[in-house]
């Protein structure tokens, strides 16, 4: 079960307070697969709070539809996918570039061998002849130690780039968010309020989502909202990548893209088309820092003082 799955379910819930922040996640994120089932249950829903957000929803949700828009397409293009599919060569091309270089690495390996026998006839050369070449002998040997068998030879053969990498799928957490929801809530300026909803996000909780749709729908500054939407968005994309990715979902998308652009691609290619390094997690809790710090400056203070 997907987190867009969890959500549709959770339109049914008997709380009608769960209900709201489904509601408010499903328009946020808009997640149009949501739609039917929003329109299947608003005649039926008893909470004028619910009915009103379903309407709010519903509207938004509609609106993206006409719109073609669909998740796993923006989730594709926010985590590179599409760019790693397109980069990826077909299941025929990449047999014949994986024979090439093969058959490179094999020519490679005879071009070192051999200049390995010729400096070593060289040196023997070089042993017997080395009074008559002299200081002139010095020089050649110089110059051709120089050269190691094969250093550059693979580095300047072809000069071709690497593939596209699509971002590493990351498992979502369940770090603490209390701080973080405290200043999305009631940090005095605009800025702040939109720092602590990027935070949010990068925790990579979905436990966060509904408190970034709160802020999506209810903060009075216009950068507050639209930084609230974006990091809503992006780790409902997130936590939806990582399940399509466990599930193998994700791989059948690929193919299913790689179809749409005339390709058939191996499956070891994509097992290995996410390599790059997740981002660290940002401190859940920069309180406890602060005052680790201040206690550390007061140590200081106090060995200074019983040495003075």
């Amino acid at each position: 079960m997907t987190i867009c799955d969890t959500l549709v379910q959770g339109l049914s819930h008997p709380d009608a307070a769960v209900r709201l922040d489904v509601v408010r996640v499903i328009g946020m994120v808009q997640e149009t697969q949501a739609l039917d089932r929003l329109r299947a249950l608003y005649p039926s829903e008893s909470d004028e709070a619910v009915r009103r957000a379903m309407a709010w929803a519903g509207q938004r949700l509609h609106q993206a539809r006409q719109a073609g828009y669909l998740t796993v397409d923006a989730l594709c293009s926010h985590f590179g996918v599409d760019r790693a599919v397109e980069d990826m060569p077909n299941a025929t091309e990449a047999e014949l570039m994986e024979r090439f270089q093969q058959q490179l690495d094999r020519d490679l390996l005879a071009l070192k061998e051999r200049m390995a026998r010729h400096k070593a006839g060289m040196a023997v050369a070089m042993g017997v002849g080395g009074a008559l070449l002299g200081g002139a002998s010095l020089g050649m040997m110089a110059m051709f130690g120089a050269l190691q068998p094969g250093a550059d030879v693979a580095s300047s053969s072809l000069g071709t780039r690497g593939p596209v990498r699509r971002a590493p799928a990351t498992k979502p957490s369940d770090m603490p968010i209390d701080v973080w929801v405290r200043r999305l809530r009631t940090a005095i300026t605009p800025k702040e309020r939109a720092q602590a909803a990027l935070e949010l996000a990068q925790l990579n909780n979905p436990r966060a989502l509904p408190h970034l749709a709160a802020a999506f729908l209810g903060d009075e500054a216009p950068e507050v909202r639209e930084a609230a939407e974006r990091c809503g968005k992006v780790l409902y994309w997130s936590v939806l990548y990582w399940e399509l990715e466990q599930s193998g979902a994700l791989a059948e998308e690929m193919q299913r893209r790689a179809r749409a652009l005339g390709k058939t691609l191996r499956r070891e290619d994509l097992a290995d088309a996410s390599i790059r390094p997740a981002a660290p997690p940002v401190d859940p809790n920069p309180v406890d820092v602060d005052e680790i710090l201040r206690r550390a400056q007061q140590a200081r203070d106090e060995r200074k003082r019983k040495k003075g």
